[in-house]
């Protein structure tokens, strides 16, 4: 099963806003050379929600050719019904992903049951183990967050529903109120850039899916707190929190800005573009950032081989 550090990769793009293909290889080869315990793509940090149904069926095949199999691969999906994630769960089976990470439909508050129903068919349904992520701190989705029970239901409906993704405000308490009824085979992963990850490891947590850049700060905690070692875990947390926050904390789409910044300057990608409609990023923030960068031993301040 899966557990560690998974990162999502972000989709490079072009001055045009077009996929880059060699950046996108470049930045998957830098994660998993980092040591990452599995490897993402089509999560918000790959602004799928900005893509055509064909881009992110482009950015699979791309990223799942140059993985070849040396690690598990996450798919994310964003389904706006039942029926369309039957077919994106068909159409990403043949990469044979390690689970398919799904988001609910958003469009419409049907109500908690149709979302626990939705998960259901689902898990029923896909041939893949299925994460079910809860993004209660993107707008669009602020009305499917489920309750604990609600998750538990879903995960002793369909067995096939493996995996949950906690993040946004309250992940880590959520996780606490699930964890108890959860069988020992289900688990969770925190998210949102691994701001409150020792929070979310205290509660149960079986790793953590963030963005790419450097996890070479939540690889090492992970192994010190895999070994009991939880107050070195959580020193390293905080020696590395200041980059964590200035890449997560002013929200999604700053981030985005943030991380292609840094992959830049490290040289895996050529253009930092994020697609439109984004935030207004100020360059202003970034010598305090690589100031921040520039304290800390990582593989980005190495060039690229």
């Amino acid at each position: 099963m899966l557990e560690g550090i998974a990162p999502i990769l972000f989709t490079p793009f072009d001055e045009s806003g077009g996929i880059d293909a060699d950046g996108l290889r470049a930045i998957l080869r830098f994660e998993v050379e980092g040591g990452v315990h599995a490897i993402g793509i089509n999560g918000f940090a790959s602004e799928a929600y900005k893509m055509t149904d064909a881009e992110r069926l482009e950015t699979v095949a791309i990223v799942a050719g140059e993985l070849a199999g040396a690690l598990p691969l996450i798919i994310g999906i964003a389904p706006n019904s039942t029926e369309t994630a039957l077919q994106q769960a068909r159409a990403f089976t043949p990469y044979q992903p390690a689970a398919l990470m799904a988001l609910p439909p958003p469009t419409m508050d049907n109500g908690l049951q149709a979302l626990v129903d939705f998960y259901i068919e689902l898990g029923h349904a896909s041939d893949c183990p299925i994460i079910l992520q809860q993004a209660p701190h993107i707008p669009q989705y602020r009305h499917t967050e489920l309750p604990a029970e609600a998750l538990a239901e879903i995960a002793a409906g369909a067995p096939n529903v493996s995996y949950f993704k906690l993040e946004g405000p309250g992940s880590a308490a959520k996780m606490k109120a699930l964890a108890p009824l959860l069988a020992d085979d289900v688990r969770m992963f925190g998210g949102g850039g691994g701001i409150t990850v020792i929070e979310e490891l205290r509660n149960g947590a079986a790793g953590l899916i963030p963005g790419v850049g450097f996890n070479e700060i939540f690889l090492s905690a992970w192994d010190k707190w895999k070994r009991g070692e939880k107050e070195a875990a959580e020193a390293i947390i905080k020696l590395g929190a200041p980059l964590t926050k200035a890449v997560s904390g002013k929200g999604h789409e700053y981030s985005l800005h943030m991380r292609k910044r840094l992959m830049k300057c490290h040289g895996s990608i050529r253009h930092a573009t994020v697609r439109r409609p984004t935030v207004k990023f100020d360059e202003c923030d970034l010598p305090a950032f690589f100031a921040i960068v520039d304290s800390l031993e990582l593989r980005v301040n190495q060039p690229p081989p």
